[in-house]
């Protein structure tokens, strides 16, 4: 799912976030590293989307088929792995995906980064689902 705000929003959401997670780490390199997102506009934009979705996720905004679906994709991505061969795995899945169920499901529930891809590809599809049906014949041209 795509939300949009205004760009004053995003920047008192992104300043708001960065200043409060610099006191709570209070190292200078995470200071540095506020600055630096501060001052790229593609790294501003993933903190934002990041921050908003999981605020909407905490308090229960997030529509229930959306997370539905993200849940059948992580499902059917350990499945479709389990059943591989480890070496046609790709590399940045050998660890994640291998194991006993119950290991495979706290890692899976725990990795940031895919859980970060899974909800990317799910709001795509469903951004993708909404512009085709709404403009159709532009989509053909795409």
């Amino acid at each position: 799912m795509i939300v949009g705000i205004s760009k004053e929003d995003g920047d008192r959401v992104l300043t708001d976030f960065l200043v409060n997670a610099s006191k709570k780490n209070g190292t200078k390199e995470c200071a540095e590293e506020s600055y630096k997102i501060m001052e790229d506009f593609n790294d501003s934009q993933l903190v934002i989307s990041i921050i908003i979705s999981e605020s909407m996720r905490e308090s229960k905004q997030f529509p229930e088929d959306i997370r539905r679906f993200e849940v059948q994709i992580m499902s059917a991505l350990a499945t479709l792995f389990s059943t591989c061969d480890k070496s046609d795995v790709p590399q940045q899945f050998k660890d994640l995906f291998f194991g006993t169920e119950d290991e495979v499901t706290d890692k899976v529930s725990r990795d940031k980064k895919l859980q970060f891809a899974i909800r990317n590809f799910v709001s795509s599809f469903y951004h993708f689902n909404h512009f085709e049906n709404k403009y159709p014949e532009i989509t053909k041209m795409l």
